[in-house]
């Protein structure tokens, strides 16, 4: 099985880099690497969701087993794509895996991130983590970095709240236990975006568990693939 994996906003998919070590050799993790970072840094970002899923969608191998897995920002673009593979008449992914995400009808946190100047972006990334210190504090390498984070802050702050319709697949949603971003009540309205199975997973830590508890999430997540590959 292929498990493709979708960052978060302004990451590379080079986050994903360690997860295969944790994981055993049917499941291939797949990074899906966003235009203007890591190996496709010379690339313009994508700052119109239609554009990034069809960027996305090409990067696919729909003909075997697969699961979908996205953090954060990173996870309602692994939903939309789910549409839009169901949409084109795909296989549909074994599973869909949304982290550290509220439920797309609820309005994203970050969702006006795109309107501050480039002093308050950098105020807000120090103070949500996830951004290296030493990035934010060096001002050539910001210059570099915040077009392609207001790119998708751009998405984010152009999604729609409404109910946009559902996925076939089985979703399991995963929170973090000290997240203020994407807390339990907010991560269990995911069970409304599925004719599947949902099930709620949680992960010690804030909204970046993704970092300070791999081995836990890699292991539910490893659980959840194989349990929606036998659905």
């Amino acid at each position: 099985m292929n498990l493709y994996c979708i960052p978060y906003a302004g990451c590379s998919a080079r986050v994903y880099d360690s997860w295969q070590q944790h994981l055993p050799d049917h499941v291939t993790v797949v990074p899906l690497e966003l235009p203007g970072r890591g190996s496709r840094c010379v690339e313009e970002p994508i700052d119109e969701l239609p554009a990034l899923l069809e960027d996305l969608y090409r990067q696919l191998d729909t003909g075997m087993p697969y699961a979908l897995f996205g953090h954060s920002y990173g996870a309602l673009i692994a939903f939309e794509l789910a549409r839009l593979l169901r949409s084109e008449g795909a296989r549909r992914p074994s599973a869909l895996l949304v982290s550290a995400s509220r439920a797309p009808r609820l309005p994203a946190a970050d969702a006006d991130n795109h309107r501050l100047s480039d002093a308050e972006l950098v105020e807000r990334l120090a103070a949500l983590g996830g951004t290296p210190k030493e990035l934010l504090e060096n001002e050539e390498l910001m210059e570099i970095y915040l077009p392609v984070i207001r790119a998708d802050y751009q998405i984010l702050g152009a999604y729609g709240t409404g109910t946009p319709g559902t996925v076939d697949c089985p979703i399991t949603a995963f929170y973090g236990d000290a997240d203020d971003e994407a807390d339990l009540p907010s991560v269990e309205a995911w069970a409304d975006y599925t004719n599947g199975p949902f099930r709620v997973e949680r992960i010690p830590g804030d909204h970046f568990f993704l970092h300070s508890a791999e081995r836990e999430l890699v292991a539910a997540v490893e659980a959840a693939c194989t349990q929606g590959a036998l659905s």
